[in-house]
């Protein structure tokens, strides 16, 4: 399968694969068909990313979110529910009313910064092509082929999301009740445009990683006397010793200056990230928190209640509800570990710096590593969610403690009223 993939991607685009843009066909391939991109991006001759319309991607856009509001008004109107069929809650309709409505003002806004601002973004991707520039000037080799694999490890995944939940209300109503069309599509289609926002998220966060792994084996290089500087200058350093040491010295500052600059488009992607996600990574977190309270409530109601008492009926409610709390929690997981391992990754090259700083290695040496040290005390980077807070595991015990908090007050208030 993945050979095919590989098959049709050089087919459909016969260029040769230069920067990460070219190798990332297959995926906006994708993404035009399910409606998540009207404006695209591409590469000019000059290594300038543009962004570009396309008809095939608008008119994906149209019968997809046509298709969505035509199924959010009908649920509204005629009041569908899967969760009320399988347990009368004491909510009523007011828990499916609140999700509807955080759903909705969450579609309103992915609409325009999925297809739009997201898959149109070119700042993003030319700081990448740049980056990946300088590492060529290293002589550092970047291999593009893993970007083709992880869109195919992206394909299958968003497959399995869509089919494993469509399963998973078919194996709730499996008793006797029809399966509603409308809310299967609205439940699917807002899954999908979470898993495009994370997957497109995590993606760029792993991009960077790699990129901050290859800056570190550069200094590691200088470290350990691995550098080709080290090898040029060698056999010549016998003749003319000092005059040799000068001209590597000299080669070496090069190669720091260069990762210095290399830090500071690192650090400058960062903070782009930042400001194209923060906002929408916010919502998505506040969705994710709401669901996990809402099903978590359900699932504490319908078990006091003795739901359990009717096992066959219970279990089909425990397959719908622990399906929306795992994704839940598995969206905000993820976004969370992707930004830490990065982050993890950066804080790696300090520790490098000073150990060429200690490693005497040169007086001029040290000297430019030192102020290389300076640059990244100033520049540290950070994944935040719009600047609120910071994406780390701290989050997820801040997350747990908001849950364990709104959980009492929704069963107090719920308690107290009957």
């Amino acid at each position: 399968m993945y050979d095919l993939i590989k098959k049709l991607n050089l087919l459909q685009k016969p260029k040769r694969q230069e920067n990460i843009v070219e190798t990332a066909y297959f995926i906006r391939f994708i993404r035009k068909l399910t409606g998540a991109s009207v404006i695209t991006i591409e590469c000019t001759p000059e290594s300038r990313v543009v962004p570009a319309f396309t008809w095939f991607g608008f008119i994906s856009f149209i019968i997809w979110y046509t298709s969505y509001f035509y199924c959010i008004f009908k649920i509204s109107m005629e009041d569908h529910t899967i969760l009320r069929a399988l347990y009368n809650t004491r909510l009523q309709r007011y828990g499916d009313d609140v999700e509807r409505f955080t759903v909705c003002v969450f579609m309103l806004y992915a609409m325009w910064k999925v297809p739009f601002d997201l898959s149109g973004s070119t700042e993003d991707v030319q700081l990448i092509i740049e980056i990946d520039k300088a590492f060529q000037a290293l002589n550092e080799p970047m291999i593009y082929s893993n970007s083709l694999l992880l869109a195919f490890y992206l394909f299958l995944i968003q497959v399995s999301i869509c089919g494993t939940r469509i399963f998973s209300v078919w194996m709730s109503l499996r008793g006797g009740t029809s399966m509603p069309a409308e809310k299967l599509f609205h439940m699917v289609f807002t899954d999908f445009i979470i898993f495009v926002i994370t997957a497109q998220y995590c993606s760029y966060l792993l991009i960077l990683k790699r990129r901050y792994k290859f800056l570190n084996r550069a200094l590691n290089s200088i470290r350990l006397r691995t550098s080709s500087e080290f090898f040029k200058f060698r056999l010549q350093q016998q003749a003319v010793p000092n005059a040799i040491c000068n001209v590597k010295d000299k080669y070496l500052c090069k190669k720091i200056k260069a990762c210095g600059r290399i830090y500071g488009m690192l650090y400058a992607a960062t903070e782009t990230a930042n400001n194209k996600f923060g906002l929408v990574i916010l919502m998505m977190m506040f969705l994710t928190l709401l669901f996990t309270i809402l099903y978590l409530y359900y699932f504490m109601e319908a078990t006091a209640s003795g739901l359990f008492h009717d096992p066959e009926k219970y279990i089909n409610f425990l397959i719908y509800v622990f399906w929306q709390i795992v994704y839940a929690i598995a969206v905000m997981l993820v976004c969370i570990y992707f930004s830490e391992r990065t982050v993890t990754e950066a804080l790696v090259t300090p520790q490098v710096i000073h150990q060429i700083i200690n490693s005497g290695l040169g007086s001029t040496i040290e000297m430019e590593a030192i102020n290389l040290s300076l640059q990244i005390l100033h520049q540290r980077p950070t994944f935040t969610a719009y600047g609120l807070f910071k994406l780390d595991y701290v989050m997820v015990l801040e997350g747990a403690r908001s849950v364990t908090t709104f959980l009492v007050i929704l069963l107090q208030f719920v308690t107290d009223k009957h």
